[in-house]
């Protein structure tokens, strides 16, 4: 496939990262040569110096047959711009990311249709609202729903009580709708990541992965004894958009917000936009502030400035302060391995919430969702089976010589019925199947189905 990404800041350059490891053609756009510069030094991509505004660069670009414009820089303007250039130009897709959500509200105006945008991206907002979905789903760490909500994707911490790590995975008896999908284990080295079968095991701490019906997922804490969380009171740290985005959230939901941020002016600014919370002008660094004002108190503590070294700091001093739990946003994905021996929570990355719904559009028709885990280690797509599939009609007990070891096929979706993928199973056209795999068999996932 053939990309146009503008943009070559944190975000652009990620997705053309993931994109080249994919063996798909990148072609990257800024003004700024030194960002260029760095893209260049670290990913196999092509560059040019220009603005995504204008026409006969892209119209140039043309050439190479692109299939769709990626609009990532941090002007919602200049985004909007390229695509409809692009668009009327005859590029076949265009994603455009915005910061403003209003742009997302098509009650009076249709923006995608004023602008030409195929799909739009608000990674603030999306970042919002995974941690809401955190808050609400006892014990776990991500949250990702497929199958138009009927299947849903839940990875959970195995409890430290937890007493059938003796038992493999196939005696375990875990609910008929539910299977798991991927296991995150600490080791000497770090962490490794295990595609499981039948003969692993779920041991205390693991990181898993599990996939199948909503209903079903929604009560895997009962499964594992852990408690449900009730969360009345919430305190967030820095003024950021992703900050606004989460309290009008969790306003609707009729919790308590206090937000604290060390700038008087965005204070003034936040006590307009947000009249139901309560604005606190501080420095959140301040460990005694924290313990005057009761911080401790609160059911979470969410750190949401622009600056990863600050929301560790501050999610490490709301749980010094007594919070039972602490959520950090992070940019650098190099840090989310360490916020776990830190006493945080969870952890939640902008960058990666994007990239991952942004890839869910810009591959093929035959992939139609796809999420990205440990650091691109696995990856969850969800794929509509074609006529022309090699693997159509074979039990999938009998589709070993056909996968790889690190795949697996989780979910089947046939003429509107969920069934989660057994030996006995039989994929039709016409089918939706969700799979979890290795990155380095995408290529390969798409010809196959």
């Amino acid at each position: 496939m053939n990309v146009v990404i503008v943009g070559a800041g944190d975000m652009g350059r990620y997705i053309a990262g993931m994109l080249s490891k994919e063996q798909h053609n990148v072609v990257l756009i800024d003004i700024n040569a030194r960002k260029l510069e760095i893209a260049s030094s670290t990913i196999d991509l092509a560059v040019r110096l220009g603005s995504g505004s204008d026409w006969q660069l892209l119209d140039e670009l043309l050439d190479l047959s692109p299939h769709v414009l990626v609009a990532l820089t941090g002007d919602d303007e200049e985004n909007l711009v390229a695509c409809s250039i692009a668009k009327h130009l005859g590029y076949p897709r265009t994603v455009a990311r915005v910061r403003d959500s209003r742009f997302l509200n098509s009650s009076r105006l249709d923006f995608s249709n004023v602008f030409s945008v195929d799909y739009f991206i608000s990674p603030e907002l999306l970042v919002a609202s995974d941690i809401v979905k955190y808050m609400i789903s006892p014990g776990s760490v991500a949250i990702e729903h497929f199958v138009h909500g009927a299947v849903q994707l839940r990875t959970m911490v195995i409890p430290a009580k937890w007493k059938k790590g003796e038992r493999p995975l196939r005696e375990l008896g875990l609910p008929q709708d539910i299977m798991v999908g991927l296991i995150r284990r600490a080791d000497k080295l770090g962490f490794r990541v295990i595609f499981p079968h039948g003969e692993d095991f779920l041991l205390p701490g693991d990181e898993v992965t599990f996939i199948g019906e909503s209903e079903a997922i929604s009560e895997l804490h009962h499964f594992f004894g852990i408690p449900q969380r009730i969360v009345k009171s919430v305190v967030i740290i820095g003024g950021s958009l992703t900050a606004i985005n989460l309290a009008k959230l969790l306003v609707q939901r009729e919790i308590d917000v206090r937000i604290i941020d060390k700038d008087y002016d965005k204070c003034v600014f936040l006590s307009e936009k947000l009249p139901q919370c309560t604005i606190l002008h501080h420095n959140a660094t301040d460990l005694e502030f924290f313990n005057a004002e009761k911080i401790g108190n609160a059911d979470l503590l969410i750190s949401c400035t622009r600056d990863d070294e600050t929301n560790v700091l501050t999610a490490c001093l709301g749980k010094e302060a007594g919070c039972n739990e602490a959520v950090a946003i992070l940019t650098n994905q190099s840090y989310l391995p360490f916020v776990g021996r830190l006493g945080i929570n969870y952890a939640v990355s902008p960058r990666i919430c994007a990239a991952n719904h942004i890839l869910s559009q810009i591959f093929s028709e035959t992939v139609t969702s796809l999420i990205s885990l440990y650091d691109n280690q696995a990856e969850i797509m969800e794929i509509n089976v074609s006529m022309d599939s090699e693997i159509v009609g074979i039990p999938l007990s009998e589709l070993g010589s056909f996968l790889p070891q690190d795949f697996l096929i989780a979910v089947i979706q046939n003429r509107g019925r969920v069934m989660i993928a057994n030996g006995n199973r039989i994929i039709s056209p016409g089918d939706t199947v969700i799979v979890i795999t290795s990155p380095k068999h995408v290529a390969d996932i798409q010809k196959l189905f």
